[in-house]
This record gives structure tokens, sequence and C-alpha cells, in this order.
């Protein structure tokens, strides 16, 4: 068991030699999944805010001694 443990960390490190070269980025960009993600990403940081602003005013419990 030992022995695995110990190889381990040189397998990974191995692993880098076997890897391919950066793939070539696509040649186009999909616009509307782009489209999408910037308001799904804009609409949730939006939730977050009013969530935050909404329980700002309610009173907090005590906390347990």
């Amino acid at each position: 068991m030992t022995r695995v443990l110990a190889a381990l960390p040189l397998f990974v490190i191995s692993l880098a030699a076997y890897a391919d070269v950066a793939p070539e980025p696509p040649a186009e960009s999909n616009m509307i999944g782009t489209i999408i993600f910037v308001l799904l990403f804009v609409g949730a940081c939006v939730a977050v805010a009013w969530l935050i602003w909404r329980n700002e005013k309610k009173p907090k419990p005590p906390l347990p001694h």
C-alpha cells in the first residue's frame, strides 16, 4: 500500500507527458449561448443582491450560549 501511495504523485505528474497539446479554440463562438449565459449570470447576481437586501431588515435571532 505504501508503494502505491508513494508512486501516485509521480504517476499523476507523468500524465502531463501523455496529454494532448491544447486543442484549438472553435472558429466561431455561439452568440446565443453567450447571451443566455450573461442573462442567467446577471439574473443570479440580481437575485442574490435582492435576497440580501430583503433579509437585511429582519431582526437577527439571539445567539445561543
